[in-house]
């Protein structure tokens, strides 16, 4: 009986880390694609202080958004936080295949955020939706081409990268720390946009 139970117990932890071991290979993987074929930078989840000031200016200056998109939503905490914490429903958008499956299972739990696994500016340049709110975690010249799509959003708000030739309406600063890409270090801002 001990010995079946000992086999068990082995089993199990064999499982676990065999989970854990395809979980971390399919990160490398999404993030190798990310960085050298979509040229992006890697997801990188938004710390706590910046996602409670991104709320709280979302709640302080456009507390009538109803419609919020986040393009590159990755996992889906800074969507689903921002649903939780505003009036407005939000939806993920995410390219990464597995980032995109992990982040509908967790919209399951959370009726005020949906993820939607797309080419975000192909959603955005076909659909008939428009939104109050665009947040984005992208590359300088992914938030830049983002801009190029102003006819589908009233405001952008670009986390730690500015869109070029364009005067952010506002920049707050979200404390310590910085994004590195290509080797350059963009400190945590959020860049305002009103179209």
């Amino acid at each position: 009986m001990l010995h079946n139970v000992i086999y068990a117990v082995l089993w199990g932890v064999v499982i676990l880390v065999s989970i854990i071991e395809i979980y971390v290979l399919i990160y490398i993987i999404e993030y190798l694609v990310a960085i050298f074929v979509h040229h992006q930078p890697p997801y990188v989840a938004t710390n706590k202080n910046g996602q409670k000031k991104l709320v709280q200016y979302i709640n302080q200056n456009y507390p009538n958004a109803k419609n919020i998109c986040e393009v590159g939503s990755g996992y889906g905490r800074l969507a689903r936080y921002i649903g939780k914490h505003t009036n407005a429903n939000v939806i993920g958008l995410e390219n990464m295949p597995i980032s995109a499956f992990i982040s509908k299972i967790a919209d399951l739990f959370q009726t005020k955020s949906k993820t939607i696994k797309c080419d975000a500016f192909e959603y955005l340049k076909n659909t008939d939706k428009k939104f109050d709110i665009a947040v984005a975690y992208l590359s300088p010249r992914h938030a830049t081409e983002l801009f190029k799509l102003k006819n589908k959003f009233r405001v952008l708000i670009s986390l730690d990268f500015e869109v070029a030739n364009q005067k952010p309406t506002e920049i707050i600063d979200l404390g310590p720390g910085y994004t590195l890409l290509n080797h350059k270090k963009y400190p945590h801002k959020m860049f305002i946009y009103e179209i």
